[in-house]
C-alpha cells in the first residue's frame, strides 16, 4: 500500500461522517464537553472559550447549534456542580517508605 494513498480495500482506513443531530442531542454532547472540562477544573471563562475556538470542533458546533445563552447556562451549571472539587498533585516526600507484609505461612505436602 502506498503511503499517502490509502487502499480502499483497507479495512483498517479511517472514515469520518457528519450525521444529523437534533438540538436534544447537541445539548447532551455540550453537557458532555462542559462536565468533562469543568470535572479537569476549567472555569466557567475557559469552559466559554472553549466552547468559542473553532479548533474544538464539537464544543463550537455545539454553541452554533444552541446559541450562547444556552451554552452559558449549561457551563455555569456544570461548573456548579464539578467545579467544587480540585485536585491539587503534591509531591511526596523525598523519603522511601518500605511496606514490609508478613510472610504467608506456607502449606504442608
Amino acid at each position: 500500500m502506498p503511503f499517502r494513498e490509502p487502499d480502499p480495500a483497507d479495512p483498517n482506513v479511517l472514515v469520518g461522517v457528519e450525521l444529523p443531530a437534533s438540538p436534544e442531542a447537541m445539548r447532551e454532547m455540550a453537557y458532555a464537553f462542559a462536565e468533562e472540562y469543568a470535572a479537569l477544573g476549567y472555569g466557567e471563562e475557559q469552559l466559554l472559550r472553549l466552547f468559542r475556538q473553532p479548533a474544538y470542533a464539537g464544543p463550537h458546533q455545539a454553541l452554533a447549534g444552541l446559541g450562547e445563552p444556552e451554552i452559558r447556562r449549561i457551563v455555569r451549571e456544570c461548573v456548579d456542580v464539578y467545579g467544587r472539587v480540585r485536585f491539587v498533585v503534591r509531591d511526596s516526600d523525598e523519603r522511601i517508605v518500605k511496606l514490609r507484609l508478613p510472610a504467608r505461612p506456607r502449606k504442608e505436602t
